[in-house]
């Protein structure tokens, strides 16, 4: 049986009952015999959770880079590991599809995972907002099976098997963020662009939150890729559905299913979709 390390983050009590749900997944899997570990800022008594280190920090932004210390901690201890936040559904076919993808894709190539959400509408999708969208040029083709890159790469979570974590974890500290301060030339052209009222990119595209998983995908080397001709099975569920109608606060955003569909025939060159 493959051992898997499942970490996981979690932030006071509101979202309790998705955690609940979370760990109750991971422990029907059958092919894994999955650890569960959470890092959390206050005490949890969830059935099938194995561990929980309560955690105080200044800074509770920095509460889920803990989550990748300790699987660094524990990188000769399981064969895949798994991070996510407390409301993000895994599925046992995620970790299939990762090993199968993971056979099939060159070095410095990586699976990864769409957010959705979804209502009596359909499906909705957080990645798409502000200026994020496919890279329509970047469809690739391994045993007949397509993906392509979507350039927001947070996922809130992250898949990576024994080998990968040791590769990523020898190009950056994997238990420290990585500093995208850009260099002095690069700061130069960028006041340049902006007094000539040019598009200026964020130093940062990514909150600390968020940087502890797309550091993952932006800076280790490997090139993130959804796999789009089994698209469904590449999705991971925002439980909360907060993005679909702007609840607490959240911003509805531009992420409707017509737009993907559209975006996904155009990927794959069919009317699939």
């Amino acid at each position: 049986m493959i051992k898997a390390l499942a970490v996981l983050v979690n932030y006071g009590s509101e979202q309790l009952s998705y955690l609940e749900q979370v760990v109750k997944e991971l422990n029907n899997f059958e092919k894994y015999e999955v650890t569960v570990i959470v890092q959390s800022n206050i005490s949890l008594n969830i059935e099938g959770i194995d561990h929980v280190n309560v955690m105080q920090l200044e800074d509770y932004q920095l509460l889920p880079l803990t989550c990748r210390e300790v699987i660094w901690n524990h990188r000769d201890d399981f064969d895949i590991f798994l991070y996510g936040e407390n409301d993000h559904l895994f599925k046992e076919y995620h970790l299939d599809n990762h090993i199968k993808y993971s056979n099939l894709l060159p070095d410095n190539r990586i699976s990864g995972l769409i957010q959705y959400e979804f209502n009596d509408q359909g499906n909705y999708y957080p990645a798409y907002h502000l200026d994020f969208d496919w890279d329509f040029q970047s469809v690739e083709v391994f045993d007949n099976k397509v993906f392509a890159h979507f350039n927001n790469v947070h996922q809130a979570t992250f898949i990576l098997t024994k080998s990968q974590l040791v590769e990523i974890g020898s190009r950056i500290n994997f238990k420290e963020l990585v500093n995208n301060e850009r260099s002095f030339s690069q700061k130069i052209l960028r006041r340049l662009r902006k007094k000539l009222n040019l598009k200026v990119e964020p130093l940062e595209k990514y909150s600390v939150k968020c940087k502890v998983n797309t550091d993952i995908f932006e800076f280790a080397g490997k090139k993130k890729l959804i796999c789009i001709s089994e698209f469904e099975d590449n999705l991971i569920h925002h439980l909360p559905n907060l993005y679909i109608d702007g609840d607490k606060g959240r911003l509805k955003l531009r992420s409707d299913e017509l737009k993907m569909k559209k975006s996904l025939n155009q990927l794959l060159g069919t009317n699939k979709y």
